[in-house]
């Protein structure tokens, strides 16, 4: 299953990725839209979120066992910035945020996916 975000404003900066409550994936900026996906806490894997730049995170809930959002950048693209680290549940967000500069048009989101063999 996949979700695209729809594209709106530009921001100082450009569009972040930031999970909410456990069960939402906030993508805000140039590129906006919300993903929703219980249970990643459960899987061994997150939600693939595929960008316009060629930037591939994968965003999961439950990140050192605990009430946090954790991403991680399986590829870098040309418009992404940094991930900001969080370690704490108490955090706000308790979340780890990803930035992209200016220029994406588009992102997409796969809730299921695995390794072709």
């Amino acid at each position: 299953m996949s979700t695209k975000t729809n594209t709106t404003k530009t921001t100082a900066y450009g569009t972040k990725v930031y999970g909410s409550s456990d069960d939402l994936i906030e993508v805000e900026g140039e590129v906006r839209g919300e993903v929703c996906s219980y249970g990643t806490d459960d899987r061994d894997q997150g939600v693939l979120l595929f960008f316009s730049d060629g930037t591939v995170l994968e965003v999961k809930y439950g990140k050192l066992d605990d009430a946090i959002w954790g991403i991680t950048l399986h590829k870098k693209g040309k418009l992404f910035d940094r991930i900001d680290n969080c370690t704490s549940a108490d955090a706000d967000p308790y979340s780890d945020v990803a930035f992209f500069h200016n220029g994406l048009k588009w992102a997409y989101a796969a809730k299921e996916w695995g390794k072709v063999k």
